[in-house]
């Protein structure tokens, strides 16, 4: 099959894979596997209950990048979306902004008298930071800390030139927990 002109299976690193129109072929032949229906319908879904413009944004291009298997993109742009989600949760709710302000200092004391208090300023914070402040002002469970800290990582992984491979599955795993379990749940 690797031999074959053209090709339907490419060398890649220690293994291979197929080739788009071999696989393109056996989809028509056999259908779309289950998890590519269900991400592609969860994403689908999301429009209507994700309001804000911009957040929209990130999830059409994640949308984009997932139907035409530009895995790393989708999980770029899915985190995107939910880190977005997450720091307009934090604004929405003067309450919620008032906790997250106080717990900066406490988490981060070389911080004293940063405040927060619009969008653009959660960016004088790294990611990993506002989640780390989200965590000790208790504004999300230690579950919801777990995903974003495990998806960071794989998004700080997928955004930066390696030899890692970042598969479907990788993406598919990661649409779903940030979409399930972060953006949903912090409506």
């Amino acid at each position: 099959m690797a031999a074959s002109k053209p090709a339907d299976l490419l060398k890649e690193g220690r293994g291979y894979k197929l080739a788009r129109a071999a696989r393109s072929d056996l989809d028509a032949k056999y259908g779309v596997h289950h998890t590519v229906i269900h991400v592609s319908q969860l994403l689908s879904n999301l429009p209507a209950k994700v309001p804000d413009l911009a957040e929209r944004t990130f999830l059409i291009e994640a949308m984009k990048c997932y139907r035409v298997e530009a895995y790393r993109a989708c999980i770029v742009m899915t985190w995107n979306l939910t880190f977005d989600h997450l720091v307009r949760w934090i604004l929405r709710e003067p309450q919620r902004l008032s906790d997250f302000n106080l717990a900066i200092p406490k988490r981060f004391p070389k911080k004293q008298g940063l405040t927060v208090s619009a969008q653009e300023h959660f960016e004088d914070l790294k990611e990993a930071d506002v989640i780390e402040v989200c965590q000790t002002a208790s504004l999300v469970s230690k579950n919801i800390i777990e995903i974003l800290r495990e998806k960071l990582k794989r998004r700080n992984i997928a955004a930066h030139p390696s030899q890692v491979m970042v598969t479907q599955s990788q993406a598919d795993d990661v649409v779903t927990d940030l979409v399930n379990n972060v953006v949903l749940a912090l409506l």
